[in-house]
This record gives structure tokens, C-alpha cells and sequence, in this order.
């Protein structure tokens, strides 16, 4: 019976540790990653002279620059945790990978 208590206790310990904050940086890196990849498509399209992925660029422009902006903050808030940090750094040097080859 003990064994049980103890189980249920580290489980419920488990959900009440979980920070909803990080769940919802997670969620702003997921929809930031899906914009890279968004991005991406038609920075390539635009490339090869593709006038509606041109055409987006002002508006693709704009989401960037919010999404920085929010970044930014929560990271001069230390809002963010450490795998948070690596992510934003990981996505950000694929963007310049693809932009400067």
C-alpha cells in the first residue's frame, strides 16, 4: 500500500512542477520554428524569381520582427530556461545558414 501512496504522490509532485510559463515559451518557439520554415520556402521561391514569395516578404518581415521582440523580452526577463536559450540560438543560426549560402 505504501508503494502506492508513494507513486501517486511523485506523479501529482510531477504535475504540479511543470510551469505553465515554459509551456507557453515552448508554444511561441514551436509557432517561431514553423514561421523559419514558412520563411525558408519562400525565401528560395523568391530566389528563383517567384513574385507572390516576394510579395510576402513585408508581411514576413513583421511576424519576425514580433516574434524577436517577445523573445528579447522573455530572455531579458530570464523567462526563458536554458534549453529555451539553445532552441532560440539553434533556430536563429538556421536562418542565417539558409540566407548566407
Amino acid at each position: 500500500m505504501m508503494e502506492k501512496e508513494f507513486e501517486i504522490i511523485s506523479k501529482n509532485k510531477k504535475i504540479c512542477t511543470e510551469n505553465p510559463l515554459n509551456n507557453k515559451w515552448d508554444k511561441c518557439l514551436d509557432d517561431y520554428e514553423n514561421y523559419l520554415k514558412e520563411y525558408i520556402k519562400h525565401y528560395k521561391k523568391s530566389l528563383k524569381g517567384n513574385l507572390v514569395s516576394l510579395s510576402k516578404y513585408p508581411y514576413m518581415k513583421a511576424k519576425s520582427e514580433v516574434f524577436c521582440e517577445q523573445l528579447n523580452n522573455a530572455q531579458n526577463k530570464t523567462l526563458l530556461t536554458e534549453k529555451q536559450l539553445k532552441r532560440i540560438s539553434k533556430i536563429q543560426t538556421r536562418m542565417l545558414n539558409t540566407c548566407c549560402t
